[in-house]
This record gives structure tokens, C-alpha cells and sequence, in this order.
């Protein structure tokens, strides 16, 4: 069973997928949506179709980033998403990496830090405890957004549901799951050749 610890005591593949409360700078992402990142591009998500978490293999954690473009984020993992680990210090906020099922066969991560972010993951936690059977993943969607305010400033949280639990997507498996072979595979041997093959052959 899926268990959360949002702590309240106390890198990844790409493309990324973010939540953005007030918009980006450049405009290309409105206010209070999704959207995925790959490289420099970044393109807004149609969340009320909803995609697949990963949540076997989600991770939780401390990030720490001073804010440069350019420069990665420092991570402080979790052992599992059940022990969050009490703050690392001032600057860190608590955040989430899991990888996504987004449609047409694609996969992009989820890999976030802050309030309004880790508020849609503590107030989705309790769905996510009912996963009805080992292997079996949630299609979750936006269903709106809330003001969060806090004694200094505020931010937007989405609000996420569970539509259904659904089998892992092709796209979300590995190894000999996903039809990788794991070892290579001996070439076929060359059939042997023949006379009655090379009569028929054409030069």
C-alpha cells in the first residue's frame, strides 16, 4: 500500500513537467497550470485529461536552489516516500519526483519543490493510499486551484483527484517489461544454402 509521510515535523529524466501559480516570465505559460519543459521550450498542459504518477517509484525529498538560471537544484532524498527526513536547514522546501504517463506514449517528470506543490501531494495522499492492487497506477487530473495564503504572501495550489487506477503503461515500463531485452540475443544462424536454392536463385 502506498504510504506518504508529509512531514509534517519537520535528478531525473527529462522533459519535466511543472506547476506554475502565476504564469511564467515570458508569458508562454498562464497562471494557475501545468506545463512540460524540454530544454527551452516550455508548453502548457491540458491537466483535465489527467496522466499516470508513477507512484511505485516516486521519490520525496529536501531541494535547495538559489535561484540561478542554468544551475541544478541540490536534492536531499528521502529513503521513501513513508520517512521524510526532518529539514536539512534554512532555504530547503520539500518536494517530489515521480515519473508520468502523459499521453501518445510519452513520459516526462514531475520533479518539484515548494508549498503549492507539496500541499497537491499532501491533500492527494489519501487516494493514493487505496491503490487497489500492486502494479496498478493512478490516472490523476486538475480539477481547479486554491489560494493558499500564509502570513507573508500566498501562492495557487491545484487541486488533484484520482479518476481511476489503471494497469502500468507501456511507456512507464523497464527491462523486460517494456520488451527490452536485457541480454544480448544470439543472431539467428544463416539458413543453410541449398542446389535446388541456387537453381532458383537470380544473379
Amino acid at each position: 500500500m502506498f504510504v506518504l509521510d508529509t512531514g509534517n515535523e519537520g535528478g531525473a529524466a527529462g522533459p519535466f513537467i511543472a506547476w506554475s501559480a502565476r504564469g511564467t516570465q515570458d508569458g508562454s505559460v498562464p497562471p494557475r497550470s501545468f506545463f512540460i519543459r524540454d530544454g527551452g521550450n516550455k508548453t502548457p498542459m491540458d491537466m483535465s485529461k489527467g496522466i499516470v504518477l508513477d507512484i511505485e517509484s516516486m521519490k520525496t525529498g529536501w531541494q535547495h536552489s538559489e535561484g540561478i538560471a542554468g544551475v541544478a537544484p541540490e536534492w536531499k532524498w528521502n529513503s521513501s516516500p513513508a520517512n521524510m527526513q526532518p529539514s536539512p536547514g534554512e532555504g530547503w522546501k520539500k518536494g517530489i519526483s515521480v515519473r508520468c504517463a502523459v499521453g501518445g506514449g510519452n513520459v516526462a517528470t514531475w520533479e518539484q519543490a515548494g508549498a503549492a506543490v507539496w500541499q497537491a501531494i499532501t491533500n492527494l495522499a489519501p487516494q493514493l493510499t487505496k491503490q487497489p492492487a500492486p502494479g496498478q497506477l493512478p490516472l490523476v487530473r486538475m480539477t481547479d486551484a486554491e489560494l493558499l495564503q500564509f502570513k507573508k504572501g500566498s501562492t495557487v495550489v491545484p487541486k488533484l483527484e484520482v479518476v481511476k487506477w489503471v494497469d502500468r503503461p507501456d511507456c512507464l515500463k523497464e527491462g523486460a517489461a517494456a520488451g527490452i531485452a536485457l541480454e544480448p540475443t544470439p543472431a539467428p544462424a544463416a539458413p543453410a544454402v541449398q542446389p535446388a536454392d541456387l537453381d532458383d536463385a537470380e544473379f
